[in-house]
């Protein structure tokens, strides 16, 4: 997980994800990781407070053109049943077709506004699929235990290594790229990849920090039983 380059990888079972997401899986980038995702909760108001997840859509700007890109943890992958994995699918697309319909405010919205537009993919995903509170039930079971078994990174470098895993497959991924609608949200893209860069080094520098604190932790509270 400390090479941001090995995050992520291609889909082992592309057929399966593509079988469940339809047509619009096409347009989609799709990828896994071994990690599960956290940042601060949008529902607390405990600061301490995080929310985790199996899964992760991001609208990419680089090199001139747009790329959708949803990545889902390999053993959630795994472990759903198609039902929920088709589920988890349809959300993905929603989140994605609701922020790309706000993308001049995206930068704008409040923690509670993007929480709005959480719930709203939510509610519209579990109407279109069909799935029952059990399924729910059982599909939050499982990213909790996921949470707790599986490797966890902070959101921005999750995000930092999923623009790295683009930019090294440039070549082979291209032809997922769609040109700006407009001169605005051109300007936009360059604006908003230039951002991100800045933040980048940060983001690869900070999580090596936490990894090696963390490791010098867990090596102090074994010491007292080698």
């Amino acid at each position: 997980m400390k090479d941001p380059s090995k995050v992520f990888r291609p889909l082992s079972d592309c057929a399966r994800i593509c079988r469940l997401g339809g047509d619009e899986a096409d347009g989609y980038i799709l990828v896994e990781t071994d990690a599960v995702t956290f940042f601060p909760s949008m529902g607390s108001s405990s600061p301490g407070a995080l929310d985790y997840a199996v899964a992760m859509n991001r609208r990419y700007y680089f090199e001139g053109l747009w790329f959708s890109i949803i990545s889902f943890n390999s053993e959630y992958l795994r472990q759903a049943s198609d039902r929920i994995l088709a589920y988890a699918l349809e959300h993905e697309f929603e989140m994605g077709r609701l922020y790309q319909e706000a993308f001049s405010e995206m930068r704008k919205l409040s923690p509670g506004e993007k929480l709005q537009i959480s719930q709203l993919a939510h509610e519209t995903s579990v109407e279109k699929r069909k799935v029952s509170l059990e399924d729910l039930i059982d599909e939050e079971s499982l990213m909790l235990k996921l949470s707790e078994s599986q490797p966890v990174v902070p959101k921005p470098y999750a995000e930092t290594a999923l623009l790295r895993y683009l930019s090294d497959n440039f070549s082979d991924l291209e032809g997922f790229g769609v040109k700006s609608g407009d001169d605005e949200e051109d300007a936009f893209g360059a604006e908003l990849y230039e951002e991100f860069e800045g933040w980048s080094s940060f983001s690869i520098e900070s999580y090596r920090l936490f990894v090696r604190e963390t490791v010098m932790a867990l090596n102090e509270a074994s010491r007292g039983y080698v």
